[in-house]
């Protein structure tokens, strides 16, 4: 069962001693301890207590000033709390509202709404503006009342599976959050019940299974109609993999075809999706009853003296498209910008053919000099012109019953962009300086980083040629869309570099990582194992932390700027020029100058908003710049479109 990286003591709720308490928790805990308790059970209530007969197991440690009680809650119906004689769960705190906040009881569990209170309901010490679904160990803050929401039963019993993978994905969001500002780890397991038939009829005896080895804090969701989606907060790979390992266990008498996948923060990705891909894939390629982790769920493609590493679905399915094309004599055209592995893809395309046992021969055009390139392409006779001492074989005519790869073919000059299409239509080429036709059996694979629909509209490259050699189109997305492949192909360069350098495997640090992931990279691929070359050369220690990585990285990667407190000029955050670095004088004035009605939520709104100009309106970013989560972000945008509380009853 994973468990959570401890930072230090707890101190453990008498309600649920198997689960660490919340600092919010234990000083409710402390404050009981120090609390008059006056009764097991609340005074009974004036107006009617919804479905009494009827007890959910969950109740509510109330703490107040001087004394606290258990309120025990119903399975169903409506609760309110607050001052009024007719609430169900009556405060006697003076700075609550008399309507203050309602809870709603449902399958799911109690739902707590504020009525618009003056002073706010809080939950976990956030105040809440829209209603919130509790968890067991919830602490509910109103004034100076602390309700905490308890669940006799072990939470594990009661673990719901929710029936889509939305929730997941949000509460995936927020944890990364939280993991990337606190340096934290979290696990996907996806969990395939391929072979169980009527996968919902059995939601109860999976979730019967499941539960025991779940905490309070992981999540479940059904994700399409035989997979399962498990979310481990502040788990690590290993954790993660021992509890699928349990679980494939105890789901073989359900179904033995049960597999499972582990993707893992940071190392299998720093995204929702490149976390979520890598489980789903290592549970495709895991065999039944056995779990594979992301970083072993790679593809490898041996072509020639290359292994290729393909776990990007993209990819994979790219190439699996390059293999049926292989078989065929269609001429094909790869797009990619530089570094993507254009020529791999042409290598993949001629090992795979019947022409494998002749040549590949590969020729870049924009590197051939514009007086010599047909003579180097159709060849040419001796005598053909000056400096013409021998007759020569033309690039084209050596590929004779090969492949022949026209490596930026976007480079071509007009005049031989006409020839070449001949040579296609005709299987027939003429050297310089000769008269006779020569047959020439080849196919053809180019590649171009230009948009080659555009040459042909601007007149810089023929029509009729395009349509020739785009046949077949094969378009290789840049490294910055394959955040799956990235630490993969990262790794496995920098071990490829530490092995040519005689050295033990290096290590690649998470903030090293994080930091490659969110680079450009305008050479792709090339440009990656060129870093990773880079970083094993200059490293001593073992691990390749964020210094070692080669400068143009880290100056396109550095955290942005801290705010300038000049912004603060008004509050619609007019920006000042860098160089004007405010004293803590101008600073005040400043703050002084701001006329808005609430002040420090002015100055607040004024730091969100700048923090989303420096992040280019990113809200997870503007939360990590300024240490605090995205809800308390989201939570000041909607601020201004939410009603004024009404005033207290």
């Amino acid at each position: 069962m994973p468990a959570s990286p401890s930072t230090g003591s707890t101190v453990e709720s008498p309600a649920t001693s198997e689960h660490p308490a919340s600092p919010s928790q234990a000083a409710a805990t402390l404050t009981l301890h120090r609390a008059r308790v006056t009764s097991a059970q609340p005074a009974q209530p004036t107006g009617p207590v919804a479905a009494p007969a009827s007890q959910s197991g969950d109740h509510l440690l109330i703490v107040e000033v001087d004394s606290s009680s258990i309120f025990e809650l119903p399975a169903t119906g409506e609760l309110l709390i607050g001052r009024a004689p007719d609430t169900q769960i009556r405060l006697r705190d003076p700075s609550s509202s008399r309507l203050h906040a309602r809870l709603s009881m449902g399958p799911k569990g109690p739902v707590l709404t504020d009525l618009g209170s003056y002073n706010g309901t809080r939950v976990n010490g956030e105040r809440i503006a829209s209603p919130r679904l509790l968890q067991p160990g919830d602490t509910i803050a109103i004034c100076d009342v602390v309700l905490l929401y308890r669940r006799r039963q072990p939470a594990a019993l009661l673990r719901p599976i929710h029936d889509s993978i939305a929730p997941l994905r949000e509460r995936l969001e927020e944890e990364l959050d939280r993991a990337q500002t606190g340096y934290r780890t979290l696990s996907l397991v996806v969990v395939d019940l391929t072979g169980l038939a009527e996968v919902a009829s059995h939601l109860a005896q999976v979730a019967a299974q499941l539960s025991p080895s779940l905490r309070s804090m992981d999540c479940v969701a059904q994700d399409g109609e035989r997979r399962l989606v498990l979310l481990l907060p502040e788990s690590i790979a290993a954790q993660a993999v021992a509890l699928a390992q349990v679980l494939l266990q105890r789901m073989a008498t359900l179904t033995p075809g049960a597999r499972a996948g582990v993707a893992c923060f940071p190392d299998d990705g720093q995204d929702s999706a490149s976390l979520l891909s890598g489980a789903h894939a290592a549970a495709d390629s895991a065999p039944a009853l056995q779990v594979r982790t992301a970083s072993s769920a790679v593809t490898r493609l041996r072509v020639g003296e290359h292994e290729i590493l393909l776990a990007d679905a993209a990819m994979l399915r790219l190439y699996a498209l390059l293999e049926r094309l292989a078989v065929s004599e269609l001429p094909v055209l790869i797009h990619g910008e530089t570094g993507t592995g254009k020529e791999l893809a042409a290598q993949v395309l001629h090992s795979r053919s019947s022409r494998r046992d002749k040549r590949l021969v590969s020729i870049n055009c924009a590197a051939l000099p514009e007086s010599l390139a047909e003579s180097e392409l159709f060849g040419h006779e001796r005598g053909a012109f000056s400096g013409a001492v021998a007759t020569k074989v033309g690039l084209l005519e050596a590929g004779h019953g090969g492949t022949v790869f026209l490596d930026e073919v976007g480079e071509l000059p007009l005049s031989l962009q006409a020839k070449l299409l001949r040579v296609l239509e005709n299987k027939r080429l003429v050297r310089v300086g000769d008269t006779r036709e020569r047959p020439v059996d080849i196919r053809i694979v180019a590649a171009t980083n230009r948009h080659l629909d555009a040459e042909v509209k601007s007149g810089r490259f023929r029509q009729d040629l395009y349509f020739r050699l785009a046949s077949a189109v094969i378009v290789l997305p840049p490294l910055r869309e394959r955040p799956r492949e990235l630490p993969i192909l990262a790794r496995a360069f920098l071990a490829q570099a530490s092995a040519k350098l005689g050295r033990e495997p290096l290590l690649l640090a998470p903030a090293a990582l994080e930091r490659l992931l969110r680079y450009a990279w305008p050479g792709n691929v090339r440009e990656l194992r060129n870093a990773m070359d880079y970083a094993a050369a200059v490293v001593s220690e073992p691990i390749v932390e964020t210094e070692h990585l080669p400068p143009a990285i880290l100056s396109a990667t550095a955290p942005p700027q801290p705010i300038r407190q000049d912004r603060l000029e008004s509050h619609e955050t007019q920006a000042l020029p860098l160089a004007e670095t405010p004293s803590l004088t101008q600073l005040a004035r400043a703050i002084l100058r701001i006329d808005a009605p609430d002040k420090l939520a002015a100055i607040e709104d004024a730091i969100v908003q700048e923090a989303l100009v420096l992040t280019d309106g990113n809200k997870s970013a503007a939360a990590r710049l300024l240490g605090v989560h995205r809800k308390v972000i989201e939570r000041r945008l909607a601020k201004d479109a939410a009603p004024s509380p009404p005033s207290r009853a």
